[in-house]
């Protein structure tokens, strides 16, 4: 049974373990697995990728890359309905993320001096699709769609093979209809730094996108606190935060905690309403879900146990400043008029507004990408977007009189920072006269 708690009766202790709640350190697995895989790949390059495949996923490949033959016989096996419904969501995809490509920024001042910001795509990208219990190939539409828009040139696709050592026939199709055709054969820190150093036949990607398990998370996290990749963030367990009130259908929120809780036993789920009795209902409906022993019962069953929750509180403007400082990857806000709501909240990856908009639809078909920040990262992070795959060059020119008149509070403000000599005298010497000292 999920737990059902008031939001006023819990613990500093209790407070603290939810808003801070990323996940145990990692410190001794990056230090004992994780660098020396990839400083491994570094120096060996397939060789490696090819090893660590065998050991941890106990499967023989002979090629770090899926070769087009197996990546166009995936996509032949895969049926046409399922074809035809990512079609669907890829234009959805492919609309929303269109809109977010920015304008070149360039203003003249009064003094005659020229700024802007120019956009560039950044040239190489690699997005990770996990594997093992699920395959995730709306994955490759959430990664690959914007870095397509943003014009990354080179892009790769990063996934574990399946027992039989192929890449799964629906990851290879959806490839194919985006036009990927480097799909990197490996998962877990070995699949990182394939991309990330680049191997023998893998192009060096500048940036890694997409969730994985501790092992990927890690991997990026070490490359690119040495500055060989970008990434996106660091990936948690998937979480969804529900706020509703005591109109909601019972079993309509039910089923979007336990949609969170089937991804994985570490998935969090959690509810927060003003309505003791939507708590008791949704509560019975999740306890009858998992008593049937439907779907993924074992995994949902332990997800709830360790990481479900239903907070009752005061009211919706009370679960509203929960939610804020909550930072959830997903949240719904199943009330009357939600979009009244939509000044109010913050720090949240993806926001589902009313009761016909449940986390999945956002997962697969609606548009808004769900490579999203985990843990509380939304705080202070954002989804993977065009803009993820961009890079900014801010530009200045200025005219011989714009530049005297910096001349005083550059010579100030450097002499107050201690570079008068180069810095200050850098401006000051373009103005002494000829042959001056």
């Amino acid at each position: 049974m999920i737990k059902i708690k008031h939001l006023s009766e819990l613990t500093e202790q209790e407070l603290s373990g939810l808003f801070n709640r990323f996940g145990s350190d990692f410190s001794e697995i990056m230090i004992k697995t994780v660098v020396p895989i990839v400083n491994d790949v570094r120096a060996r390059g397939d060789e490696a990728v090819i090893e660590y495949t065998g050991k941890f996923d106990r499967v023989k490949t002979a090629t770090v890359l899926a070769a087009e033959e197996e990546i166009e016989n995936g996509y032949r096996s895969v049926p046409g309905e399922v074809i035809d419904a990512f079609m669907e969501a890829k234009e959805n995809i492919e609309d929303f993320h269109h809109r977010q490509l920015r304008d070149d920024i360039r203003y003249t001042r009064d003094d005659g001096t020229v700024l802007g910001v120019s956009y560039q795509p950044i040239g190489s990208a690699a997005m990770y699709v996990p594997g093992g219990k699920a395959s995730y190939p709306s994955s490759v539409l959430m990664g690959v769609i914007p870095a397509r828009i943003a014009g990354c040139e080179s892009i790769s696709v990063i996934t574990p093979p399946g027992s039989d050592g192929k890449v799964p026939d629906v990851i290879c199709a959806i490839c194919r209809i985006l036009g990927v055709n480097r799909i990197i054969k490996a998962g877990g820190a070995q699949g990182i730094a394939a991309a990330g150093f680049g191997t023998q036949t893998v192009p060096k990607a500048d940036i890694i996108v997409g969730p994985g398990n501790i092992f990927v998370t890690a991997a990026k996290t070490y490359l690119f606190s040495m500055g060989v990749i970008q990434i996106d963030s660091m990936a948690g367990p998937s979480e969804v935060l529900i706020v509703a009130d005591g109109n909601a259908n019972p079993k309509w929120i039910a089923w979007d905690l336990l949609s969170q809780a089937e991804h994985e036993e570490m998935a969090l789920a959690v509810l927060v309403t003003p309505s003791e009795k939507l708590a008791r209902d949704v509560a019975e409906e999740i306890d009858r879900d998992i008593t049937a022993g439907k779907g993924r019962h074992a995994i949902k069953k332990t997800s709830i146990a360790r990481g479900g929750l239903i907070l009752v509180c005061e009211s919706i403007d009370q679960a509203v400043e929960f939610s804020n400082i909550y930072g959830p990857e997903h949240m719904e806000l199943v009330v009357d008029n939600p979009l009244d709501y939509l000044g109010r909240i913050m720090n949240v990856g993806s926001l589902f507004l009313g009761p016909h908009a449940p986390v999945a639809v956002g997962d697969y078909y609606s548009g808004t990408n769900h490579i999203l920040p985990t843990g509380g990262a939304a705080r202070f992070s954002s989804g993977t977007s065009v803009d993820t795959f961009m890079r900014r060059t801010t530009f200045q020119w200025l005219p011989e009189a714009a530049l005297k008149k910096a001349l005083g509070p550059v010579g100030v403000m450097s002499k107050v920072e201690g570079f008068d000599d180069k810095h200050g005298g850098s401006i000051r010497v373009r103005f002494e006269k000829e042959g001056g000292s």
